[in-house]
């Protein structure tokens, strides 16, 4: 029955690698993301018989760094390597194909899966076509897709509040429990920002994995608190 299979959690972080991300020191910070969250996670059995963690990263294209599953299990954690251009529909395209992939796998597995929750990093705007990035978002996005994510864009160098807006989902106007973005204040070095991300990460997946276990199929994903991003807009 249903009510006996286990719970998880599935995080995705997707990291943009173009050139101006290597420039401004980005992807060293992105590096420290896998170590600090497999560190966090080894700490605590229970986070792992919960979460599970993957990455991807894009740049004119989009490709898996780490297939999700139990990070435990990871002897050698992977690194975000530069590689050229800012595609989100790449990266769209890519997550959207991924967490359907990997939510089936999960229960074919016989686990129960809750939304899965992106972290979205970028430096920049997207290079793509309009009409393509809106499409890719919406098939990501679109209700009859029972595993859309929970999506969170942070924005480090040159992106901006109205540049990541229209990518966060839910939306208030979808949901009651709305997502937001973040970006970087001035003066705060894009290496320095994103080794923030990494700690509020962990924080959001022991929240959310506290969660899972006080309140069951009731729990779920819990978003970063603002408390813990005074160097954001």
């Amino acid at each position: 029955m249903a009510d006996d299979k286990l719970l998880v959690l599935a995080f995705y972080v997707v990291v943009d690698v173009s050139i101006s991300m290597e420039h401004n020191g980005g992807l060293i910070g992105a590096n420290t993301i896998l170590p600090t969250v497999a560190d966090a996670i080894e700490a605590s059995p229970t986070l792992g018989d919960v979460v599970r963690f993957g990455a991807m990263d894009f740049s004119d294209d989009a490709r898996v760094v780490l297939r999700l599953g139990d990070i435990r299990d990871v002897r050698t954690l992977p690194q975000f390597t530069v590689r050229g251009g800012t595609s989100y529909e790449a990266a769209f395209t890519l997550l959207r194909q991924e967490i359907d992939r990997d939510v089936a796998q999960l229960r074919s597995d016989n686990y129960r899966v809750y939304r899965p929750a992106v972290f979205f990093i970028t430096d920049g705007e997207p290079t793509d076509a309009p009409d393509a990035l809106n499409s890719a978002f919406e098939h990501l996005t679109s209700p009859s897709f029972a595993a859309r994510p929970n999506l969170i864009p942070f924005g480090v160098g040159g992106a901006t509040k109205a540049l990541l807006d229209p990518w966060v989902y839910p939306k208030e106007a979808d949901s009651k429990k709305s997502m937001r973005s973040y970006v970087a204040k001035d003066g705060v070095r894009p290496e320095d920002a994103v080794r923030q991300i990494a700690e509020v990460l962990v924080s959001s997946v022991i929240a959310s994995a506290g969660s899972v276990n006080s309140a069951g199929s009731t729990g779920g994903f819990v978003p970063p608190a603002d408390d813990d991003l005074e160097d954001w807009l």
